[in-house]
């Protein structure tokens, strides 16, 4: 293996002493988390809950006269 150079050596552990931490708050705007299309998805499963009923009912009241 390739020992370092001692300078090197000596310039990454002085860096390493007085190198920033990132902020555990970030300063300025951040994006939002999302959880996706929860409210999307949930009407969208009512509106095909509600026709499935329409069309449950209309076939049993004969409705549209299908089976009559």
């Amino acid at each position: 293996m390739n020992e370092k150079d001692p300078k090197e050596r000596e310039y990454m552990e002085e860096n390493k002493e007085t190198m920033q931490r990132p902020p555990v708050h970030k300063e300025g705007l951040e994006e939002p988390r999302t959880k996706g299309y929860k409210p999307l998805q949930i009407g969208f499963i009512i509106f095909v809950i509600v026709v499935l009923i329409i069309v449950i009912f209309g076939i049993s009241s004969g409705m549209w006269g299908l089976f009559g």
